[in-house]
């Protein structure tokens, strides 16, 4: 794993060294209590490891490829952890002012809003997309409800055969529906 440095040299004016020092401490105690799953909430830590436990990394990346070539755009439908968590990676890889490469991303599923769904729709008429549903469950009923009313909206699009290519579900290995 890689080290991360800072640079203290800014912060000395409103934190003292030992403030500093103290904070240290505490971020040393804090990644332990993580990486040991030891903390309150442990049991929702399945994330920490996640990118050293991929196994098909190849397969992710040739999803991704194979998305990006027949679509503009990208419908996110999810909820709670698995809206934000997207949403936070997304926004913390994009520039300032949006995303500046490849397939643009929007989301879905995040609320049962009929106006947000009807302009989604109209807004998705004339262009290229895709879906990616994220799930732990798989029934969680706003997402579940976004993603079947976009789905008749590929399939009216695209036609069956086709709108299989432009569907991922994300959701747990055992438990997902």
């Amino acid at each position: 794993m890689e080290q991360i440095k800072i640079d203290f040299g800014g912060i000395t004016k409103f934190l003292s060294s030992d403030e500093i020092h103290e904070f240290a401490v505490k971020t040393k105690e804090s990644n332990r209590a993580l990486h040991d799953k030891t903390g309150l909430g442990n049991d929702f830590l399945g994330w920490v490891n996640l990118p050293n436990e991929i196994n098909n990394s190849k397969a992710i990346h040739e999803t991704a490829k194979s998305i990006r070539e027949i679509a503009d755009i990208v419908v996110v439908i999810g909820i709670g952890g698995s809206y934000l968590g997207a949403k936070a990676v997304i926004d913390a890889l994009s520039g300032s002012f949006g995303q500046s490469k490849g397939s643009r991303i929007i989301y879905a599923g995040h609320n049962i809003g009929e106006d947000y769904l009807f302009e989604l729709i109209n807004f998705l008429q004339d262009k290229e997309w895709a879906i990616t549903v994220i799930s732990k469950s798989g029934t969680t009923t706003e997402p579940a409800i976004a993603f079947r009313i976009l789905k008749n909206e590929l399939e009216k699009k695209y036609g069956k055969q086709n709108t299989v290519k432009r569907i991922v579900a994300i959701t747990d290995a055992e438990k997902g529906a």
